[in-house]
């Protein structure tokens, strides 16, 4: 008799009567693991190869990749399932350790099993790092923690990250052709500038001709480029590898956007962001019974600019002493007056946390609009910016021609 061929797959499903179970089963890969224990009645809640399966599989893809948006918020989407379907976080965290292995997300979650079992919340625990999630995420899952609600928390905070994931695709795809554009502009100034300008430096050489200052700055400094060109690379390399370090730091981070929020258009622009995001998580909180003055203090997590995390710093107090959101809110310049009757009526209905995810969307939406007329105004920017450069190097090189024929005739 032929021995069967496979791997053994471990797996956790429900069978009709909603109890679970757990074994292994052979199949040659995972869905076809998945359509075997369907075919038995089951519902699947996790189907894994072994560990050492995994971790030979990623080694020979080339080693174990960072984890991405899509696989963090894929991990928290996962998590709440399983936490939806009645599996304790205790059952939960072991199997998707087991799951990961091999994964950027493995380790991490291997410490964060470690951590809750040590008698860490799942909030602190993700708060020590590891899984890299945003701020925002963490004050959702500390208000499921609160409310007893943790699985709903853990999909709303699952839907608002694959939301910004989508809109940070949408706004790399839109970047794509600006970014194309400005690097063929950038190259054609350096091939004039080094190719060709340098071609008139014997007009500085001749002491009949009168150049202009202009035309004397810009080839004279063709000539060094020309000649320096490595150690000019070498400088450009060290200028952008130190404003990528300095990047890298939040503190830099927040002043930069800090910066940017203040421009009149890209500034309106991060503020409605800022405000859909917000929103969104606010409600989300509310709605999972968390009191307004600790929600509105967690919620304070989901805001990026430095300028609306601290004129909401002191909201929570306030509320405290018996004044309402929309008060609060109307004080604020960043906050737009025509959203006002939203909360306000939310506070009236006793439906803020409806009200408050119909802001966030409107918000949403907007921003949405806003990124598009930014994005819409670079392609011309860059334009005119590179057309301008090329000008001025083009009429220093027409003026040093003409100083030469001046001296000439």
């Amino acid at each position: 008799m032929q021995e069967s061929t496979g791997t053994h797959f471990r797996y956790r499903a429900l069978d009709a009567d909603g109890a679970q179970r757990s074994g292994q089963i052979q199949a040659s890969d995972e869905p076809a693991a998945l359509r075997a224990l369907i075919a038995q009645g089951l519902t699947p809640l996790d189907v894994s190869a072994p560990a050492p399966v995994r971790v030979a599989a990623a080694v020979e893809g080339g080693g174990v990749a960072k984890a991405s948006a899509t696989d963090r918020s894929a991990l928290v989407q996962e998590l709440a399932t399983l936490l939806g379907a009645g599996i304790s976080l205790a059952d939960a965290l072991p199997s998707l350790a087991q799951a990961y292995a091999g994964h950027a997300l493995g380790p991490a979650l291997t410490r964060l099993d470690r951590d809750i079992r040590a008698g860490l919340s799942l909030s602190a625990g993700l708060a020590k790092g590891g899984v890299s999630l945003p701020p925002y995420v963490l004050a959702m899952v500390e208000a499921g923690e609160a409310s007893g609600e943790l699985a709903q928390a853990l999909r709303d905070a699952a839907a608002q990250m694959e939301h910004e994931r989508k809109v940070a695709q949408e706004l790399r795809n839109a970047l794509v052709y600006p970014a194309v554009l400005v690097l063929s502009g950038l190259a054609a100034v350096l091939i004039i500038f080094i190719g060709v300008v340098p071609r008139f430096a014997s007009i500085l050489k001749n002491s009949k001709a009168d150049v202009p200052d202009l035309s004397r700055w810009i080839i004279e400094s063709a000539m060094f480029v020309k000649v320096n060109w490595l150690a000019v690379a070498l400088f450009v390399g060290v200028v952008l590898l130190g404003a990528s370090v300095a990047l890298a730091q939040p503190a830099v981070r927040e002043r930069l956007f800090d910066a940017l929020g203040r421009l009149p258009l890209i500034g309106h622009w991060l503020i409605r962001v800022d405000i859909g995001r917000w929103a969104t998580v606010l409600g989300s909180l509310l709605a999972n019974r968390v009191p307004m003055p600790h929600a509105v203090n967690l919620s304070q997590a989901a805001l990026r600019l430095p300028r609306l995390r601290l004129d909401m710093a002191g909201t929570a107090r306030e509320l405290e002493r018996g004044k309402s959101l929309s008060d609060v809110l109307g004080r604020q310049d960043w906050f737009p007056a025509v959203r006002l009757n939203l909360v306000r009526v939310g506070e009236r209905s006793g439906e803020l946390p409806r009200m408050l995810a119909t802001l966030g969307e409107i918000e949403t939406e907007a921003a949405r609009v806003l990124q598009k007329r930014v994005l819409t105004l670079i392609e011309p920017i860059a334009i005119l910016l590179i057309g301008a450069v090329i000008g001025v190097i083009m009429i220093a090189v027409m003026l040093a021609i003409t100083s030469l024929n001046t001296a000439v005739y």
